[in-house]
């Protein structure tokens, strides 16, 4: 089971065009405020073990998962895609999470699921604005609803 799980909400993007949703990217200034922010961000997170990076398959999201390998030192090749993220299915991300051992999973996807995630694992609401990073401990050993801790929250 994953150790430390750090949720990403991609940073600020185009709006929708005739490509579709899938297809939107990251502004110029939404690209910027994130490249300032993940590596002062991300300094701070200490993983466990591997570090595993998954993103939403979404431009916007693949695009801000770039900028966080470039701050963790990952590199962007290894990122992988994750549908769960995007179709912002929970039971199927936690299943995935139940088969990763002992590491760090970085995942990089959208709101409102990024927000559900932290209130249904740890029992806070909070808010979860464009670029923002939220780290997450699982003390007890387990993906159960309130039994992680939130360690920190950085908005970008």
């Amino acid at each position: 089971m994953v150790d430390l799980l750090v949720l990403v909400r991609h940073g600020k993007a185009e709006p929708k065009g005739p490509e579709g949703d899938l297809a939107r990217e990251l502004t110029p200034d939404g690209v910027a405020a994130l490249e300032e922010a993940y590596p002062r961000i991300f300094a701070t997170l200490e993983p466990v073990g591997e570090l595993e990076l998954w993103s939403s398959p979404a431009a916007r999201a693949e695009r801000t998962a770039e900028v966080a390998a470039d701050a963790l030192g990952v590199d962007p090749m290894d990122i992988v895609p994750h549908d769960s993220l995007y179709e912002q299915d929970e039971d199927g991300f936690l299943s995935e999470l139940s088969c990763v051992d002992g590491s760090t999973v970085v995942a990089v996807g959208h709101v409102p699921f990024m927000r559900n995630m932290v209130e249904r694992l740890c029992g806070e609401d909070v808010p979860f604005g464009k670029g923002t990073v939220a780290a997450i401990d699982f003390p007890t050993g387990r993906l159960a609803a309130g039994q992680a801790r939130l360690l920190w929250l950085r908005e970008a």
